[in-house]
């Protein structure tokens, strides 16, 4: 894969094959937290002089039982305890992230195959 001048591997291993790189759907999860701690770091950085680390992780919740909803769990440390209406505005920040909205309105794909170039 490539974008921008930059390549990138994506692989889903099965069967014994060699693991060459993230899955797709890494990717996907990995650009949702990235995206997120990138968003809230110019937050941080904008209102304090020392905003610390923050972490993002994301985990992917398929249901167990028929009907059960799938979604993203997404949990944000901070390493800096930041007031508590300081919290809300990261939690509305984060909800606002550039991904976090591509994937919650992007709620079809519209796939078209065309004939060769």
């Amino acid at each position: 894969m490539a974008t921008r001048g930059f390549t990138f591997v994506a692989d889903e291993p099965h069967n014994g094959a060699i693991d060459e790189g993230p899955t797709p759907t890494e990717y996907l999860l990995m650009a949702l937290a990235s995206c997120t701690a990138q968003t809230l770091r110019q937050y941080v950085d904008y209102k304090y002089d020392d905003a610390g680390d923050i972490t993002v992780e994301i985990n992917y919740h398929e249901p167990e039982r028929e009907g059960a909803e799938r979604y993203l769990q997404r949990t944000i440390t901070l390493s800096e305890e930041p007031d508590p209406d300081d919290l809300k505005v990261m939690h509305d920040i984060a909800e606002k992230s550039p991904v976090t909205l591509l994937i919650q309105f992007a709620w079809s794909v519209r796939t078209e195959f065309v004939g060769p170039r």
